[in-house]
């Protein structure tokens, strides 16, 4: 009896790899982790770096060069792979400027990708909701947050629902907020701001 060949399906192989690490630990992570789990690329790698308790964004950043510095060194970091930081602006900018300006300046020259957002990452999730231009510290962002998300809690997740079908609204939106810092020759990252946001979700999106 001759036996039934079955047509192998091609594999696809890997062409990016993107790294993330994050202040927070529970909120952004949820939420990257989220989206590798609804794109289930076979293509796209998306690895969420565990902060290891260190929120400072110099300890970040050194984070993701330690563990692309591994790759690089196991043969598994290629050009067309991307490293990113995620992490708040106004705490940091007012505990030290100092050490702030120091983790940005290292960041560049070490090529890491910034996602910052001020005061903090609830404003990517409200921006999906309204546009939001004027100054806000972080308690009166979650209310109105809230509004939209009733009982907004950092450790449930948001993504698919409610927040993908309005990816794009949000990242029109940061780019509104762009524009206003730009126009009133404000400091790249002031209150508020998804500064490099749009970038890295229409990069893990495929939207550019």
């Amino acid at each position: 009896m001759s036996r039934k060949l079955e047509r192998r399906q091609p594999t696809r192989k890997i062409t990016q790899k993107i790294l993330i690490a994050c202040e927070g630990s529970k909120t952004e992570p949820i939420y990257f982790n989220s989206i590798r789990n609804e794109l289930r690329s076979s293509t796209l790698e998306i690895i969420v770096l565990d902060n290891q308790g260190k929120t400072d964004p110099g300890n970040i950043i050194e984070i993701l060069i330690e563990k692309r510095q591994q790759m690089k060194n196991e043969k598994r970091w290629t050009t067309n792979d991307a490293a990113w930081a995620v992490f708040d602006g106004d705490e940091h900018i007012e505990k030290s400027r100092k050490s702030w300006e120091t983790a940005i300046n290292r960041a560049n020259s070490q090529k890491i990708n910034l996602a910052i957002t001020n005061p903090c990452f609830e404003l990517w999730y409200l921006i999906h909701f309204q546009d939001h231009f004027a100054e806000i510290n972080r308690d009166k962002l979650v209310k109105l947050l809230d509004k939209h998300i009733p009982g907004y809690n950092k450790s449930t997740c948001f993504y698919p629902k409610p927040l993908k079908p309005l990816t794009e609204k949000a990242i029109q939106s940061a780019e509104k907020i762009a524009k206003q810092i730009l126009r009133n020759e404000l400091y790249e990252y002031s209150n508020p701001c998804c500064s490099g946001l749009p970038k890295l979700i229409s990069s893990l999106l495929g939207l550019i």
